[in-house]
């Protein structure tokens, strides 16, 4: 332990009995006195012995909900992503609600290739069937609306946005008649961005509901 010297005047000296290891006792006190502005250790290891922690919430700034949402890492979303039929939902269900012509069922069994460019001001979408059968949308972040043609490519458009989920971002679309309705898209991508789960739901102004999931995987190369 390092020699605190303490220089005093000799006049306080004389006037007052002074003990220079009590001045030095005080200021080490003081200045190990834990802060209100930051958690002290002890403070760190009960919150880690009670399970995971927000380290947001320890240096006193939490964010909400929302903010935490528009953190999420656009470049991770970005990218292409290659079908894994074997753990996706069957479609036929909603082929059916929809009565999707034949040459458009054939399509969507080739259908393996999802890209989505996510950026500060935009999503994109491109679903890979084929030439003229592929989905393109687009639609900016600041939550207004895109006309796009309709995805069952009969004649007419839908309209839809999208929006930030805590699940992830979702596109919200609604067509009229014939056979018209609403659907969410929402995507739901794992921890360690390797797999990527859209989650569809769509609710027919019949009333009639189809749920089903996709299941994609990061391409390589």
């Amino acid at each position: 332990m390092a020699v605190v010297h303490t220089m005093l005047p000799v006049s306080a000296l004389a006037a007052t009995p002074v003990c220079l290891g009590c001045i030095c006792m005080k200021r080490l006190q003081k200045s190990a006195r834990p802060s209100k502005s930051r958690p002290t250790a002890s403070h760190l290891v009960q919150k880690l012995a009670k399970g995971p922690i927000d380290l947001q919430s320890l240096i006193g700034r939490p964010l909400s909900a929302t903010q935490a949402i528009e953190q999420q890492t656009h470049a991770e979303l970005s990218g292409r992503w290659q079908k894994d039929k074997s753990q996706s939902d069957s479609m036929q269900k909603a082929c059916d609600v929809v009565q999707l012509k034949w040459v458009l069922r054939r399509a969507l069994a080739v259908l393996n290739t999802l890209e989505i460019e996510d950026t500060p001001d935009y999503l994109r979408t491109v679903i890979k069937a084929g030439g003229i059968m592929d989905v393109v949308e687009q639609y900016p972040w600041n939550g207004q609306e895109r006309q796009h043609s309709r995805r069952d490519k009969r004649g007419g458009h839908h309209h839809g946005k999208v929006v930030r989920t805590e699940r992830g971002p979702a596109i919200r679309v609604r067509w009229a008649d014939p056979f018209g309705g609403t659907c969410q898209d929402t995507f739901d991508m794992s921890e360690d961005g390797q797999q990527l789960t859209q989650i569809t739901e769509m609710v027919m102004n019949t009333g009639e509901i189809c749920n089903y999931k996709t299941v994609y995987r990061r391409a390589t190369g």
